[in-house]
């Protein structure tokens, strides 16, 4: 077996990429949404832009 295949360089490589862009690594508190991986962290963030406002102050 070649050296190379025994480490790989890219040991550090990202997980993936969040809905932003941002990289995502492993050990990372995700979730997946619609098919977009959203951190934990940005969760309010994502609903904010993905989600409709409910006017609660009316009732149904």
């Amino acid at each position: 077996m070649p050296n190379d295949w025994i480490d790989p360089p890219d040991d550090e490589a990202p997980w993936g990429y969040d809905f932003e862009g941002d990289e995502i690594y492993l050990g990372d508190r995700i979730v997946e949404i619609d098919g977009e991986y959203v951190p934990l962290e940005k969760s309010e963030k994502w609903a904010k832009k993905n989600g409709h406002k409910v006017n609660t102050e009316e009732r149904q």
